[in-house]
């Protein structure tokens, strides 16, 4: 059962000359429960996508739908309550709030959207992620390692349909980045979740069910 289907995806950014196609009629399909892999050059397209998955991009043409909402049509604030729900981003950078504690960074999607915690569901995530003694912590005393397990939990803590993360591993160092990779694939196991996952690294995408990859705006594989 495919989870995100797209149909003929454009998108162009720039007039004239300088017009680059980021998205040149991608067709694409991502299986549920699975872990799919990204892979391409810098500037093949790799982002834009992941963006349009997340309604966080709109496409000049073609169709995103995910987990049967069609992203097309759909007004901002449609957009960001979809994304609240349907959605968790793990970044790079793990765009986590200094002045809020790791319980306070993980709770805070649910906070926006007004939403009662899970109790139970909370304290599975920090014992999964390994946090149950840093939940007082802020970010600036967690290490790069920690600070993204803190990302992983907050991306977990309202059940997403799917998880789309951008070079995840990419700011950490080797042995951190397999400890958090193999986070994300536990909770792909553990939750039957949903990862589709941009990189660099092949080792990492040989880890995965699928591996996709893009060039010049274009998917091969």
């Amino acid at each position: 059962m495919d989870i995100v289907t797209i149909h003929n995806l454009k998108k162009t950014f720039g007039k004239g000359e300088n017009a680059v196609k980021a998205l040149d009629g991608i067709d694409l399909a991502i299986e549920k429960g699975k872990f799919t892999a990204i892979i391409g050059a810098s500037g093949s397209g790799k982002t834009t996508l992941l963006n349009m998955m997340g309604g966080l991009d709109v496409p000049d043409e073609g169709e995103v739908i995910v987990d049967g909402i069609k992203l097309s049509g759909l007004k901002e604030k449609e957009l960001a309550v979809f994304r609240r729900g349907k959605v968790g981003f793990v970044y790079q950078s793990f765009h986590l709030i200094s002045t809020l504690t790791v319980k306070e960074n993980i709770l805070f999607p649910l906070s926006l959207a007004g939403m009662t915690p899970d109790s139970s569901f909370f304290e599975e995530i920090i014992h999964l992620l390994h946090l149950e003694q840093r939940l007082n912590a802020y970010p600036h005393e967690l290490s790069g390692g920690g600070q993204q397990r803190v990302a992983i939990a907050r991306a977990l803590i309202s059940k997403p349909s799917i998880l789309l993360a951008d070079e995840p591993t990419g700011n950490l160092d080797s042995k951190s980045g397999q400890n958090v990779l193999g986070l994300l694939k536990l909770s792909v196991e553990t939750y039957h979740q949903t990862l589709v996952m941009i990189t660099h690294n092949l080792e990492i995408a040989q880890m995965a069910d699928r591996v996709v990859r893009m060039e010049d705006g274009r998917i091969f594989g």
